[in-house]
């Protein structure tokens, strides 16, 4: 969902008028928000997980390729976390990293699927590696776009070209 917002709050930033900052702040605040959840119950399952994986295999980590794209979702959130709280990036810096978020998430639910490896390697989908290509690469590509400076931005070209200067 955060990645979800995070592309809408890209598109808005880049291909609307300025003039919805109050908007964006909104997505912006509401990715936060869920970002917040997210980090608090991918934490918890992924201790909880290990307390099962310890009950019933005998260990606790053992860095299967599942347990550790748990942890990648983990440490994703807590990196967009940590760095809004120290100031380190802003509005269009959170939807960035959500973004990635849902390509690490989709990596950790999917893309581990069809390697086919590991004790959890028992959902294998063939095939489905194109249609996660094509989702990644389009995610991909919002977050090309937001590292394109904001003076060529359209929603800033329409701001500009109405003025009357």
């Amino acid at each position: 969902v955060a990645g979800v917002l995070g592309m809408l709050y890209l598109a808005i930033s880049i291909l609307l008028p300025n003039d919805l900052r109050r908007e964006r702040s909104v997505i912006a605040k509401m990715v936060y928000g869920v970002t917040c959840f997210a980090l608090i119950f991918s934490f918890t399952g992924t201790v909880l997980g290990g307390l099962w994986a310890d009950d019933s295999w005998g260990r606790f980590w053992g860095w299967d390729p599942k347990e550790n794209g748990a942890l990648m979702i983990v440490l994703v959130n807590a990196i967009l976390l940590h760095a809004r709280w120290a100031g380190m990036i802003r509005d269009r810096g959170i939807a960035i990293i959500a973004v990635l978020g849902n390509m690490v998430t989709m990596w950790s639910w999917f893309a581990v699927n069809e390697m086919g490896v590991g004790l959890h390697a028992y959902a294998v989908t063939e095939g489905r590696m194109g249609v996660l290509c094509n989702v990644w690469a389009l995610h991909l590509a919002f977050i090309l776009a937001a590292w394109i400076p904001t003076r060529f931005w359209l929603g800033n070209r329409a701001v500009s070209e109405k003025s009357p200067d």
